[in-house]
């Protein structure tokens, strides 16, 4: 065991995650609701912060590196010994953060990436939407705050499994 790259991978896993977490907090519970609020300037505003800074984008690659990171220090710590309550919660917390990391690829991170697109069309007929677009656009929103949400409640989870792992 290797102390140094112990070190080194538990730095990345917990900012990385850290960074997650929080990304995924503040967009389901604060971003996205305050968006919806702000009608079509929240649109535009949600529509840049997917299309210019990338969020969807660099929430999955952030918390795919937390995990993996996780992972390896999970096999270099745990691989091989006797299950502990300890590398049982830590497995449980680990489970449930892959789960999230599925979710943002497959549902969040395409329902958002639809739904800037369906902005920039809408903004580029330069006329209203049409019922149809309206109705895709309150479609994909729905399917992206209730993703924002599981996701966001799960990761919660997950790390109070890893908080709590040694304690128990």
């Amino acid at each position: 065991m290797d102390p140094t790259l112990i070190a080194i991978l538990r730095l990345i896993h917990i900012v990385l995650g850290a960074i997650w977490v929080g990304g995924a907090v503040v967009t389901a519970f604060y971003i996205l609701p305050t968006a919806r609020a702000l009608g079509p300037a929240g649109a535009q505003f949600t529509g840049a912060l997917v299309q210019r800074a990338r969020l969807p984008l660099a929430l999955v690659i952030m918390g795919s590196i937390a995990i993996l990171a996780g992972i390896a220090l999970y096999a270099i710590l745990y691989a091989g010994g006797p299950m502990s309550s300890t590398s049982v919660v830590l497995g449980i917390g680990g489970a449930i953060a892959i789960v999230v990391l599925v979710i943002g690829i497959v549902v969040t991170k395409p329902a958002a990436d639809k739904l800037v697109a369906l902005g920039q069309a809408i903004a580029g007929q330069g006329s209203p939407p049409t019922p149809a677009q309206t109705e895709e656009r309150n479609r994909l929103a729905s399917r992206l705050r209730t993703a924002a949400i599981v996701n966001a409640v799960l990761l919660l989870v997950a790390i109070a499994c890893m908080a709590v792992a040694r304690y128990v």
